[in-house]
């Protein structure tokens, strides 16, 4: 008993030794489970007391985020697959759709040049006035002008002049032609006579569609007397000649303009080398004027040569004065021959060509050519002539025709191999020129709107 007192006593006087955390042994994790290992019921450790770091202060300049923020998670993504199949099948697509597209585009233009030649004419020809038979033939076409001028006056004299002026002779009386003599009289309802210049015949009336319809034809008349009184109005006439005859009601004349220029009395003239010289400057200015009026009034088939014009000029005449000036007239009247250029071409290929069939080869260059009237023969357009001789010279540019439709027709919806061998078989062509579009087409399109023929020699 004693003894074990004294054990008890011996271990409550121990003490044990301080020790601090770095000497106490930190068991391992196989001594930790095993059942000998002794856990001291408590150790406190005094934390070690840490200064804390300064607190460093930076500045950090944020971007504005914009409204749609997106955010991407690599385990969202799906696993990125191959894109060449997807991209050749966009091409492919694209391709094809170029190509459908470029189909409603289909066109092609053939460029063909004829056969052709330059020969030399100089040949000699006839025509006939408004022949309907198929041959030669010419038109008369007419203008009418009136020019003047101011010119000073430094005269006076007594002067007398009739007034002038035209009128229109109508035949309602049989269809027997009626002739009238120069001078022929013609009375207005106030009695004032004029008179016929030179002869006319008025054609006699006609029967036309069921309607009977007069004869007519333009008389120029001059006033019986000087006077200004004859200076009158349209107006409507009789012949006295005719008066007691059935011709008297059935032949009757009127005037479509007025009467003009008559005068009698002191007037103021003008010296005679200015009325020689104003004269001929006032004719110049009408033939310049003429040649313009009637160029205006050829049709585009017809042609006309500025040395076919002839002219006809009244002489000058004082129209009016005051006590310084006078005012001076002319008046002239151009005719011009015209051929219809079918006509025209046809003979002059039988010309050059007697062998060649005239409907295979034409003219081009008609106008360029030079027309002459036969230095023995004169032609008075203005008369009643029936046929004119005359002349073309010069250098004349054969041009072989081949129908152009036809030839478009054969080609559509060819191909350029099969449009060569249908080409072979036009005589009359010398070159072509076949393009067709998009690039990759071959073929000419069947549609001959979307086909484009061009003559290089077309006129």
């Amino acid at each position: 008993m004693q003894n074990e007192r004294n054990k008890k006593n011996i271990v409550q006087d121990v003490v044990p030794a301080r020790r601090s955390i770095r000497n106490v042994e930190l068991p391992s994790r196989r001594m930790a489970r095993s059942e000998d290992t002794i856990v001291p019921e408590e150790i406190k450790v005094k934390p070690k007391k840490i200064s804390p770091k300064p607190e460093i202060k930076q500045e950090v300049k944020l971007e504005p985020k914009s409204e749609k923020t997106s955010y991407k998670f690599e385990y969202d993504e799906p696993k990125k697959s191959g894109k060449k199949w997807l991209y050749v099948s966009i091409c492919v697509f694209v391709l094809a759709l170029a190509f459908g597209i470029s189909a409603f585009f289909k066109g092609a233009k053939i460029t063909v040049t004829p056969k052709h030649q330059t020969t030399d004419l100089n040949a000699t020809f006839t025509a006939k006035k408004d022949d309907t038979g198929g041959g030669l033939a010419f038109q008369i076409v007419t203008a009418s002008k009136d020019v003047e001028k101011t010119v000073p006056a430094t005269g006076q004299s007594q002067v007398e002049k009739k007034a002038v002026g035209k009128i229109i002779v109508t035949n309602n009386y049989s269809a027997t032609a009626q002739k009238l003599v120069a001078t022929t009289r013609f009375q207005t309802s106030s009695g004032l006579i004029f008179r016929a210049i030179s002869p006319v015949t008025i054609p006699g009336k006609q029967v036309v569609n069921g309607k009977t319809v007069p004869g007519s034809a333009e008389v120029a008349v001059a006033a019986d007397a000087s006077g200004d009184k004859y200076n009158i109005a349209p107006s409507n006439f009789t012949i006295p000649g005719f008066k007691g005859d059935p011709r008297y009601t059935s032949i009757t004349a009127k005037s479509e303009t007025p009467m003009t220029g008559g005068f009698s009395g002191i007037q103021k003239t003008v010296a005679g080398d200015v009325l020689t010289s104003t004269n001929t400057e006032l004719e110049s200015s009408l033939k310049t004027a003429l040649e313009t009026d009637i160029a205006s009034q050829i049709p585009a088939n017809f042609v006309m040569y500025s040395s076919g014009l002839s002219y006809v000029f009244s002489p000058v005449e004082q129209a009016s004065s005051n006590d310084s000036s006078a005012v001076l007239r002319k008046k002239g009247t151009a005719y011009a021959i015209i051929f219809d250029k079918g006509s025209l071409s046809r003979a002059v290929v039988s010309k050059l060509l007697p062998d060649t069939a005239n409907d295979l080869v034409k003219t081009t260059n008609l106008e360029k050519l030079t027309f002459a009237y036969p230095a023995e023969e004169t032609f008075d357009p203005s008369g009643s002539a029936k046929t004119l001789d005359f002349s073309l010279s010069g250098q004349a540019n054969l041009v072989w025709v081949f129908d152009e439709n036809k030839l478009k027709s054969d080609l559509l919806g060819l191909s350029k191999k099969q449009a060569k061998e249908v080409l072979a078989g036009y005589g009359a062509i010398t070159e072509v020129w076949l393009s067709t579009s998009p690039f990759w087409n071959q073929t000419i399109p069947t549609n001959s709107t979307k086909v484009t023929l061009v003559n290089t020699l077309a006129n």
